[in-house]
């Protein structure tokens, strides 16, 4: 009996024991899986430990992290309500988009998408699975998070199509719940979703009834909801599904919601905002423009779940994880580390390899040697602050910040530049030592400030650009054949800007081809393209030009209609020629050559008096352009004597004929009426001299 007892007594001793250990062994079960991706496996330790209850799965999207930041950079693919700061794109500056909304830095992109900044109690809840769960959600919950929600309160009263006001015998709570139960899809997801979307108090006009031309029609989800009009839009949408009444409204939407997100593996709030889960259509198919949207409705979501004491129940949570991580926490947007600053030495220092003393050293330098700071160190290493900076020669090494001292930009230049192909903005030159700061799109104009500095930097010419923020950055230029920047012509015959002039709209397409499922985005008329490329392909009997859309998708699109030949596309550049059939001039604006007129004819042939000149070299007034076989007389605007210059003879030559002390032919008489009022007046050769000093344009009309 002593034996007994004891042996009693030893397993009471040791229950304690095993318990803890079993908890240690749970928790290391979904934290374990974690371990490959820096920082997961703490924050996940310290949120089991708080509650054991809940279980994480983990994804592997299988995605390279520069990769997704880079896709989900496209502008205006995320939206920010902030200006400035760091938050919004300095490419796009304060263009709005949709009412107060700004295109999101990339820099705020990653802040958000970083799932370590969220793996805590305020912001998890938007990694929660989505799927239905009765024996958490009830219909008290679901008030619970429509409180403050004035539209959705007590029985559902509505007007119907010919505004009469009627009631449904069912509550709000009682129609998400059924709609939750019909799709398996969670309740407290469909109404956290309609109070993100409607807000509180008496919610958005098109939860109404009563917006006109949709009268009786109802969008609680914001379905269908974008562009210049979203409540326009959006109940378009509303009338095209049947949305008469609020309960089809949300069950309806809720059924959408289920079918396109929740079944293809968008099962969370943060794998509908960013879809990195579906494969079928990355980055595109994402329910919210809004980049703070997942992380704000997480919120409300825990919110609820603690007032109606759910938050410490069984919930499993979907953790996305990516391939070559940072080691860090991507930092909130205007706090961060990666910079590209002008320092200089204010004594002599030692740039090393790596942060401390015992680095090797690269090279000393003296005082007053100039260089670039890229990167601020987060902790000191040996008492110091290791500051990452660009040698003279391209080299990153280490430098003691209290060695540098901030200064002035320098510049060697100052000039517009075109994008031409989609490109990094990095912190410093070259790829090897930097970070990724930002990305331009095609059709973007940015200002070059250093060029030639680093010629051939791991085997690439690096540019420093200034954006439109006043941040600057570091940009390859490309190869001679493929270049990413251009100096920005305005007269260009390769790039331009164009609208949209079709009526139905137009495909945007992601190679010349006109089968149905490479269709990218339809744009509505009125649309402006950058058109990065004439004349790209002529595929299927077509006219193919190469667009970049405005939030940055590149494709191709047909430029006019096959059978009639009607535009579709109307270039907005400034018109650079005109050709008079009747008395056979082509009038022309000035520095035009033959390549501007290729549009006319693959084979321009352009000759001053009996020799032909090149199709870069300037036309001048009296030359002559064959087209097709038929000649024509060039006429330049202010290029009176006929030169292929506009200069100061030219408007001494009006000044003359004006006070009849020389002549002018008629082809010249043309090219001196530079304001196009069909006389020659003081006018004309005072918009000439202002045209010379660079105060004037002169164009055909």
């Amino acid at each position: 009996m002593k034996k007994l007892i004891s042996l009693l007594l030893i397993i009471l001793l040791l229950i304690p024991l095993f318990f803890v250990y079993f908890e240690k062994e749970v928790s290391a079960t979904y934290s374990s899986k974690f371990a490959n991706y820096p920082g997961y496996k703490e924050l996940i330790d310290a949120l089991q430990k708080e509650h054991p209850n809940w279980e994480f799965e983990i994804y592997e999207t299988g995605l390279k992290w520069s990769d997704v930041i880079k896709e989900e950079s496209t502008h205006y693919r995320n939206v920010t309500h902030i200006l400035g700061g760091g938050w919004s794109c300095a490419t796009c500056g304060n263009k709005t988009h949709e009412d107060r909304w700004y295109c999101a830095s990339t820099a705020t992109i990653a802040y958000y998408m970083d799932p370590r900044n969220s793996l805590n109690e305020n912001y998890i809840l938007q990694f929660e699975k989505l799927s239905y769960n009765g024996d958490l959600q009830t219909q008290t919950g679901v008030e619970q998070i429509l409180k403050g929600c004035n539209y959705a309160q007590g029985k559902i009263t509505y007007y119907d199509t010919k505004g009469v006001k009627k009631t449904i015998n069912k509550t709000y709570s009682q129609v998400i719940m059924e709609a939750a139960k019909a799709y398996n899809i969670s309740a407290y997801h469909l109404a956290a979703r309609i109070r993100q979307e409607m807000g509180t108090g008496s919610g958005s006009v098109i939860i109404s009834g009563k917006y006109k031309g949709y009268e009786g029609y109802y969008n609680y989800y914001n379905w269908g909801a974008y562009g210049s009009d979203i409540i326009g839009s959006g109940l378009k949408t509303a009338k095209e599904n049947g949305w008469s009444d609020p309960e089809k409204a949300i069950k309806g939407g809720a059924k959408l919601i289920a079918n396109d997100y929740i079944k293809v593996g968008q099962d969370t709030l943060y794998f509908q905002k960013f879809n990195v889960s579906n494969k079928n259509s990355l980055y595109t198919h994402q329910y919210m423009t809004n980049v703070s949207a997942s992380k704000s409705e997480g919120a409300t979501v825990k919110k609820t779940y603690t007032d109606i004491g759910l938050f410490n129940e069984k919930l499993v949570f979907k953790i996305p994880v990516y391939k070559d991580m940072p080691t860090y926490n991507c930092p909130e947007p205007g706090k961060e580390t990666v910079v590209t600053q002008d320092v200089q030495t204010n004594g002599e220092v030692n740039v090393r390899k790596g942060k401390g003393t015992n680095s090797a050293i690269i090279t000393t330098l003296k005082k007053g040697v100039k260089l670039i700071r890229i990167e601020y160190a987060q902790k000191k290493e040996g008492g110091y602050y290791w500051d990452k900076v660009v040698l003279s020669n391209g080299t990153k090494g280490y430098a003691i910040r209290d060695r540098l001292t901030g200064i002035s930009l320098q510049s060697n230049c100052n000039e517009k530049d075109i994008v031409l192909n989609s490109a990094e903005v990095r912190n410093g030159p070259g790829k090897t030592g930097t970070e990724i700061i930002s990305y331009i799109a095609p059709g973007q104009l940015v200002t070059v400030v250093e060029k030639n500095k680093y010629p051939n930097l791991d085997s690439e010419n690096w540019y420093r650009i200034r954006l439109s923020d006043n941040t600057y950055g570091y940009v390859s230029i490309g190869s001679s054949n493929n270049p990413n920047l251009e100096k920005y012509d305005e007269d260009s015959n390769v790039y331009d800007y164009v609208k949209v002039v079709c009526t139905d709209g137009l495909n945007i397409r992601r190679a010349p081809t006109t089968s149905e499922n490479n269709i990218m985005a339809t744009v509505t008329k009125g649309t402006q393209l950058f058109r990065a490329q004439k004349n790209a392909s002529n595929a299927g009997g077509y006219i193919w030009d190469k667009v970049v859309t405005p939030n940055g998708a590149v494709g191709y699109c047909v430029r006019q209609d096959k059978s009639s030949g009607q535009l579709w596309i109307e270039s907005l550049s400034k018109t650079k020629y005109e050709v008079d059939e009747k008395n056979a001039n082509i009038v022309c604006v000035p520095n035009i050559t033959g390549e501007h007129l290729k549009e006319l004819s693959s084979n321009i042939v352009v000759k001053k008096g009996s020799n032909t000149i090149a199709n870069s070299a300037k036309i001048g007034t009296g030359y002559t352009i064959s087209v097709n076989g038929k000649t024509y007389t060039a006429i330049v605007k202010g290029d009176t004597n006929g030169d292929g210059e506009v200069k100061a003879t030219d408007y001494m030559k009006i000044k003359n004929y004006i006070m009849g002390t020389s002549k002018l032919t008629d082809v010249e008489k043309i090219a001196a009426d530079v304001n196009n009022d069909n006389n020659i007046k003081a006018t004309d050769y005072m918009k000439i001299k202002n045209y010379i000093m660079g105060t004037s344009t002169i164009d055909i009309n």
